[in-house]
């Protein structure tokens, strides 16, 4: 059976989000779980509900915001599993397998990792809204409506967020910085040290 006018419109459309959107969207799952393997799992778990999803989306031109939505939601699907396995299993597990020549071209989207590091000790309250405005691009009002909650709520959330980034981000400065001055300092010593004479 051939394949009709309609599904062939849908098929190209779903196409030009993989093509659009991929990207995007794996910059903000890494931004949330700080993993490639997993970062990229949320990514083809969210195009997969959306081609399930498709017909409920009308306006092609708010397809970018509507995959952000969905991976938003993977995500909450996301902590919610992985603090199940956690209480099931214990912290200690078996590391997870990832493919290196796969994921590759992926992670070098997943740029700054001391940032990384200081978003993962985020509470989600506060890393949603912040990255939903410095990510996406939403509007403060936008983030908002879609979180349901007050705009002095994300407002102070977002402020809360760039506070403890800010601090953490300072101090990875200012340590390596220290590591950087005692390197040299080594050096300096090194160099400087009397060279032991052997012989008249």
């Amino acid at each position: 059976m051939s394949m009709g006018a309609s599904d062939q419109s849908q098929r190209a459309a779903y196409e030009s989000w993989v093509d659009g959107y991929t990207s995007d969207l794996y910059r903000l799952a890494y931004r949330l779980v700080g993993q490639a393997a997993a970062a990229e799992d949320l990514v083809q778990e969210a195009f997969y509900h959306a081609w399930r999803s498709r017909k409920s989306l009308k306006d092609q031109g708010k397809a970018r915001a509507w995959l952000y939505q969905i991976l938003r939601y993977r995500y909450a699907h996301w902590v919610r599993d992985r603090t199940r396995r956690i209480r099931t299993t214990g912290i200690d597990g078996a590391p997870e397998k990832a493919d290196g020549a796969h994921r590759q071209p992926l992670d070098r989207l997943a740029d700054s990792e001391e940032l990384q590091r200081a978003l993962d000790t985020l509470d989600d309250r506060f890393k949603l809204p912040f990255l939903m405005v410095f990510l996406e691009g939403l509007t403060c009002k936008e983030a908002a409506a879609k979180l349901e909650i007050p705009l002095g709520t994300v407002l102070s959330r977002i402020h809360r967020a760039r506070q403890s980034l800010r601090e953490q981000l300072r101090g990875s400065v200012e340590q390596k910085a220290s590591a950087e001055r005692a390197d040299a300092s080594a050096h300096r010593d090194d160099t400087d040290r009397p060279r032991l004479k052997l012989g008249g």
